[in-house]
């Protein structure tokens, strides 16, 4: 994607900042992994790397036994901004945020015990990233990366029925190809790949409300005339597949890629 492709980016999410946990799902099960794989581990120091308004990281700590520092890093400050509003009623013990891009972490060598992804990977320069995890990492510190691949992208209900979505959307990493520059950073080593699959329901006027206030950043490729003439299509493609029921169901597909710093 070029740079001129991505200029609407910055735009987006500072437009969807306060609305944004509304209109996103937050799945319980990538928490549930995060818990059962960070129990009895020496865990003082973590960064939530892309965190938008932290809304995985704020879960994970709600259910963690103790409470690591966290490094909340993004490089939008209106997301920051809400991550804040968020973040007071919580009273933890120790956090900061940080207004960073992800290739150039302001954190010193070897400062953390646990690093997260949500949703966010596919913003990033993947070789400047994970040189970056790997320098930020402890010997034996954890690396998680929650995102989705272009083909699981491709089945759920947005690449089905959504005219154009899974030609706009041109940055989501293949497998072999995350997989392979985490390989090429030093040190460090995939240790699982998780796969998840959700079951989702919701009528069609809620589908259509996500859409028009771009839940996905992936709207944002699309011109305004163009996104309406979008949501017509998807709304006809629909009642085409699901006929007149009032609830529609479908599939969503995630992946978790557990890495360690050795």
């Amino acid at each position: 994607m070029t740079p001129s492709d991505m200029r609407p980016i910055p735009h987006h999410f500072s437009a969807v900042a306060a609305g944004y946990n509304d209109l996103r799902t937050l799945d319980p099960e990538p928490v549930d992994l995060l818990v059962r794989s960070l129990v009895g581990l020496s865990v003082a120091s973590m960064a939530d790397v892309g965190c938008g308004t932290g809304r995985y990281m704020v879960e994970l700590l709600r259910r963690l036994g103790h409470k690591p520092f966290v490094h909340f890093v993004d490089c939008n400050q209106d997301m920051l901004a809400q991550l804040r509003l968020d973040l007071d009623p919580l009273d933890l013990p120790g956090f900061d945020i940080l207004h960073s891009p992800a290739e150039r972490l302001p954190l010193p060598d070897g400062s953390l015990d646990c690093m997260l992804t949500f949703n966010a990977i596919h913003h990033f320069d993947l070789l400047g990233f994970f040189r970056e995890a790997a320098r930020t990492l402890r010997p034996g510190g954890l690396l998680f990366v929650y995102t989705r691949f272009p083909d699981q992208n491709e089945r759920g209900i947005w690449g089905q029925y959504f005219p154009s979505f899974t030609a706009k959307e041109k940055r989501l990493y293949h497998e072999e190809h995350l997989i392979g520059a985490i390989g090429s950073a030093r040190n460090l080593v995939v240790r699982e790949l998780t796969h998840f699959s959700f079951g989702r329901a919701a009528t069609l006027d809620h589908l259509v409300h996500r859409a028009r206030n771009k839940h996905y950043s992936t709207f944002c490729f699309y011109e305004p005339d163009e996104l309406e003439r979008a949501i017509e299509g998807f709304e006809a493609n629909l009642k085409e597949t699901f006929g007149a029921f009032v609830t529609l169901e479908w599939e969503d597909e995630n992946v978790m890629i557990t890495v360690e710093r050795v």
